[in-house]
C-alpha cells in the first residue's frame, strides 16, 4: 500500500511539473500569425477576451467596453515596393453572425476607425478596415501634403504637422491605392482570413462607406462586383478635381463680404425657430432646447 502511495505522489509531481513546463497551445486566432497570404505580412493576431480594447495611442487612453470575445489580426499588404496598405480584421469569437463587412475610410485615410470597427463587432460581424495606404505618405484624415500649420490652432487640432509635406505627390501607386486597390485587396484578405479562422466562408459579404467610404463603395460597384454582395454608400466623394475645388469656391464666397458669415445671434435666432416649428412634433419633446 506504502509503495502504491509512492508511486501516486510521484505520478502527481511528473504531472504537475509537465503542465508547468508544457507552453499554452497554439488558438484558431494565434495560428493566423502563420498565415501565408499574397504580398501579406500578418503583424498581430492576438485573443481579446477582457470585453475591453484600448484604442493605440490614445492619450489619455481611449477604452471600448462591452464588446465580446474577439481575435484581433493586424496585417500589412504591400502589391507594390511602394505600397504600405494596413488592414485590420476582427473576429467575434462565438457571436458570428456568419457575414463579413468591409468598412470604408474617412478624408484622406491614413487611420483606423477603432469606434467603427467595435459597433460592427458587437453586431455579430467579422469586419475589416483599411487606412487606405496612406499613413506611409504622413497623411491623416483632414491632410494629406500642407504647407505646415503654421501655427494655426485649428490646423494643429485637426492633425496638420508643422513640417511641410508632399503626401501622395511623386507616389502613383499609393495613389492606386487610396483610389481603389486598398479596399480591394483588404476584402480579399479579410476574406481569407475569415476562412482560416472558422473553416469556412462568410454567407454574405457587405461593404459600408460614406465620404471617402463612399467613394471606394463605387469603385467596388464598378471595379470589383464581385467583392461584395450589397454596398450602402453615403455621401460619396467622387470626381474629385471638381469637389476639391469646391473648397475654396466656398470659402471665398463666405468670406467676400463681412455679411456673409453667420453673425452674432443669428444661430439662436435660427435655434429658436426651429423649436417653435418642431419641438414636440418631430418624435422628440416639447423641452427640446436644442
Amino acid at each position: 500500500m506504502l509503495g502504491l502511495r509512492l508511486f501516486g505522489l510521484i505520478l502527481g509531481g511528473l504531472t504537475a511539473i509537465a503542465a508547468i513546463a508544457t507552453p499554452c497551445a497554439a488558438t484558431p486566432c494565434s495560428n493566423l500569425q502563420t498565415l501565408a497570404l499574397e504580398h501579406t505580412a500578418i503583424t498581430l493576431a492576438t485573443d481579446i477576451t477582457s470585453g475591453v480594447f484600448t484604442v493605440p495611442g490614445s492619450n489619455p487612453a481611449q477604452d471600448i467596453t462591452g464588446l465580446p470575445a474577439f481575435c484581433r489580426v493586424a496585417a500589412t499588404i504591400a502589391p507594390t515596393v511602394d505600397s504600405a496598405i494596413k488592414i485590420e480584421v476582427w473576429l467575434p469569437a462565438s457571436t458570428w453572425s456568419g457575414r463579413f463587412l468591409g468598412l470604408g475610410s474617412g478624408g484622406f485615410g491614413g487611420y483606423y476607425d477603432y469606434g467603427g470597427l467595435a459597433f460592427r463587432l458587437k453586431a455579430g460581424y467579422a469586419v475589416a478596415y483599411t487606412g487606405l495606404g496612406t499613413g506611409t505618405s504622413g497623411c491623416t484624415v483632414h491632410y494629406c501634403g500642407s504647407d505646415g500649420n503654421k501655427g494655426n490652432a485649428l490646423a494643429i487640432a485637426l492633425g496638420d504637422k508643422a513640417t511641410p509635406s508632399l503626401g501622395l505627390y511623386g507616389h502613383p501607386e499609393r495613389i492606386t491605392d487610396f483610389g481603389h486597390r486598398a479596399v480591394h485587396l483588404m476584402t480579399l484578405r479579410a476574406k481569407e482570413i475569415v476562412q482560416a479562422y472558422y473553416q469556412q466562408s462568410a454567407t454574405r459579404a457587405y461593404f459600408f462607406g460614406c465620404s471617402t467610404g463612399g467613394h471606394s463603395g463605387l469603385m467596388e460597384a464598378q471595379r470589383y462586383p464581385e467583392d461584395y454582395d450589397g454596398i450602402l454608400v453615403g455621401a460619396p466623394a467622387y470626381n474629385r478635381t471638381h469637389l476639391y475645388a469646391t473648397t475654396p469656391l466656398g470659402w471665398r464666397n463666405t468670406h467676400a463680404t463681412p455679411g456673409r458669415q453667420m453673425q452674432a445671434g443669428q444661430m439662436s435666432l435660427i435655434n429658436n425657430a426651429i423649436l417653435a416649428q418642431c419641438a414636440g412634433r418631430d418624435g422628440g419633446v416639447a423641452t427640446d432646447s436644442s
